[in-house]
């Protein structure tokens, strides 16, 4: 991207009260001339989903800075905060592009620009791309693997290490603790998976949603550090 659409970017993301910061390096990249713009911008309660994903295409990262009410504020904010899952798919999808090969195109929006509150977005992709599934564990490359739901980067290191010495039946997937209930819906293992006949269902959706349950910040905090999704 050059520097011309990266300040198209940029500016659009003003619209939308999303700001951007250097991140004070003071190095330039190999073959440029403007310092470093690879900094972190911050998107609000008002900015799109879709905006910030954007704006991870020429930013270093991207943080949500949620709205908070706060007591006699002006008749036209909003009264409440936006809900905590929101924040926290905005950060799955930073996952996603940074360490699981997927670009900010490929990251599934709902209709007003908005990631799905109810399913993470590694799983909206791959209920948009059932054509990719099934993936055989036992023989697809890193980057596929780490495209099934439930799946993160250290389970599938650990899958590539451990099928060089056997093959991987559903016990051995259960035992790496992956998230079973999504990933059962789209993995092939040496052995049968009767899950696997729900993937060309209509009601695949209902299957691989998971319970409703309220979000902790415990559970945020965790997947943020592990990077699991």
């Amino acid at each position: 991207m050059d520097v011309r659409d990266k300040l198209a970017v940029l500016a659009d993301a003003a619209k939308y009260d999303a700001s951007c910061a250097s991140s004070g390096s003071k190095k330039t990249r190999v073959g440029s001339q403007i310092g470093s713009t690879e900094g972190m911008g911050i998107c609000h309660s008002y900015t799109p989903d879709g905006r910030c994903i954007s704006l991870l295409k020429i930013l270093r990262r991207v943080y949500y800075s949620a709205y908070s009410p706060i007591p006699h504020a002006d008749a036209r904010l909003p009264g409440l905060a936006p809900p905590l899952v929101r924040e926290h798919r905005l950060y799955q999808a930073d996952w996603l592009i940074r360490f699981y090969g997927f670009d900010a195109n490929e990251i599934v929006a709902e209709a007003d620009q908005n990631l799905s509150l109810s399913i993470d977005p590694k799983l909206a992709w791959a209920l948009a791309n059932r054509h990719f599934f099934p993936v055989d564990v036992n023989r697809a490359s890193r980057e596929e693997l780490l495209r099934v739901p439930g799946i993160g980067v250290r389970n599938v290191k650990r899958i590539l290490e451990i099928r060089a010495y056997k093959s991987l039946r559903l016990a051995d997937l259960k035992k790496l603790k992956v998230a079973w209930n999504r990933t059962k819906l789209f993995v092939v293992t040496a052995d049968h998976n009767p899950s696997l006949v729900s993937l060309d269902t209509a009601d695949l959706y209902g299957k691989a949603k998971p319970k409703n349950q309220q979000l902790m910040l415990f559970d945020t905090s965790l997947s943020a550090l592990t990077g699991e999704v």
